[in-house]
């Protein structure tokens, strides 16, 4: 009997820590009502929210996940409500917004925890009267969609330092759940590491086989990063092995990567062209760099290019 869970073609693993999420993805999957979901980055806070929806009455419907720290502030309520043609300079006809492009779907917030005050204020005002106004208009429109929130802040430290509105963390905490991060559930480590090696087989990479002394090293790493750290070590250890096999030597996590700033010097325009080449996968960037995810941000934040790669996957 296979003990391991592969509900999709993403969220695997055998542990108890597993087998509770299943659970309760199937739990709540049925009902309509809003669902905050908690956890560390890259602990599969999104593929939870997507799973969630497939498993609903709204599986045929749209699933439109929003990264909140994605889309620059001048932007964000243009981009979720819409606007009316003439509502400011550079509206020139009228525009849908993401939530009423949802319809009766399913509405995933990303890191809302990042959302300002006055964002959070229009948030809570569309989940409670389940009506939005575009900028511009003075009607109201309604929305039928569900809600479902996840962020890796502590949102009751955020309420005590005025950071967070208590009366949108009522409205977002009905149901809640914390997604464990990866140093809790090792035991589902080796059957992460072959599930990527799978997916980079299926991207046309070359068949590669992980050594015992590989895993091993693996196995005693903590992982800050979670599972998406656990994916950028293994497609580096993917290019940098010879042959079809990965030897520890082949592992660098990313704790270990020399620091971008202490290395040779990645200019703006060799950055850019980069991420046009991977198709703005920071990832896949990254990987051609030698660096991690965490320093091709630190970069984009460096070069001040963050707003603009952000309008180049908005408009």
């Amino acid at each position: 009997m296979n003990n391991s869970f592969s509900w999709d073609t993403e969220i695997i693993g055998k542990s108890e820590v597993i087998k509770k999420q299943l659970r309760f993805i199937h739990k709540v999957a049925k009902s309509n009502k809003s669902v905050l979901i908690l956890g560390e980055t890259g602990t599969g806070k999104d593929l939870t929210a997507k799973r969630i929806h497939e498993l609903s009455d709204r599986k045929n419907k749209e699933f439109l996940a929003i990264n909140c720290t994605n889309i620059p502030k001048e932007l964000f309520e243009a981009e979720l409500f819409g606007y009316v043609r003439g509502s400011f300079t550079g509206a020139v006809k009228d525009k849908e917004g993401l939530f009423e492009a949802a319809r009766d779907g399913t509405i995933f917030l990303d890191e809302i925890g990042d959302l300002s005050l006055y964002l959070q204020a229009k948030i809570l005002r569309v989940i409670e009267k389940r009506e939005l106004r575009r900028i511009g208009e003075t009607c109201t429109r309604k929305i039928y969609a569900r809600f479902i929130f996840a962020t890796n802040k502590d949102l009751q430290e955020e309420m005590k330092k005025g950071q967070f509105r208590k009366d949108l963390y009522y409205r977002i905490n009905v149901v809640r759940f914390y997604m464990s991060p990866l140093k809790e559930r090792k035991e589902d480590i080796p059957l992460l590491v072959n599930h990527i090696l799978k997916k980079e087989r299926k991207k046309g990479e070359p068949e590669k086989e992980i050594y015992q002394g590989a895993m091993k090293r693996l196995m005693t790493y903590d992982f800050p990063g979670n599972i998406r750290e656990l994916e950028n070590i293994i497609e580096r250890a993917c290019i940098h092995s010879e042959g079809n096999v990965i030897n520890k030597k082949d592992i660098m996590l990313d704790n270990e990567l020399v620091d971008c700033e202490k290395n040779r010097n990645i200019t703006p325009e060799q950055l850019i062209q980069t991420l046009e080449n991977c198709r703005w996968n920071k990832t896949k960037a990254a990987i051609k760099m030698g660096r991690s995810r965490r320093q091709i941000y630190r970069l984009l934040e460096k070069y001040k290019m963050s707003d603009y790669i952000r309008r180049n996957f908005l408009l």
